[in-house]
């Protein structure tokens, strides 16, 4: 007695994931990310207490100055597509942050400093484009462990 072959399905299609996703707003380039950074002003304040730094670092980009590095205008519009993309953008936040306990090692050369609480704010100002890091560090402790 002959056996009867059940038919085979041929091979599955095979889908691959996506590598990017389609996003509704427009993102800071890394190029736009340098030349901003380029014209920025730095301006830091605080003190010491209790060893734990308190401060401010604020950072200021003049639109103007940005304006002539970059191409296309930066009107209002464009301003405000800035602003959106700036406060969006975890790199811009991170450099801000860092720049600003910079700030605090430069001041206390030699001292290890803790982990730091931030805090930044950004807008826009009278044709300039602020961001503020608000940072408390303690000094001395570290979260890693000694080998």
């Amino acid at each position: 007695m002959a056996r009867r072959r059940k038919k085979l399905k041929g091979p599955a299609r095979a889908t691959r994931a996506a590598i990017f996703r389609e996003r509704p707003h427009r993102a800071l380039t890394r190029e736009a990310e340098e030349k901003l950074f380029q014209v920025a002003e730095v301006l830091s304040e605080g003190g010491s207490r209790e060893g734990t730094w308190f401060g401010s670092t604020m950072i200021t980009f003049d639109l103007d100055r940005l304006a002539a590095e970059i191409r296309g205008p930066l009107d209002a519009d464009a301003r405000a597509h800035l602003l959106a993309a700036v406060e969006g953008s975890v790199r811009v936040r991170i450099r801000a942050m860092r720049l600003a306990r910079a700030e605090v090692a430069r001041r206390f050369p030699g001292r290890r400093l803790g982990t730091a609480q931030v805090e930044t704010r950004i807008r826009l100002h009278e044709g300039k484009l602020q961001v503020d890091v608000d940072l408390e560090v303690p000094f001395g402790v570290s979260s890693g462990r000694r080998r």
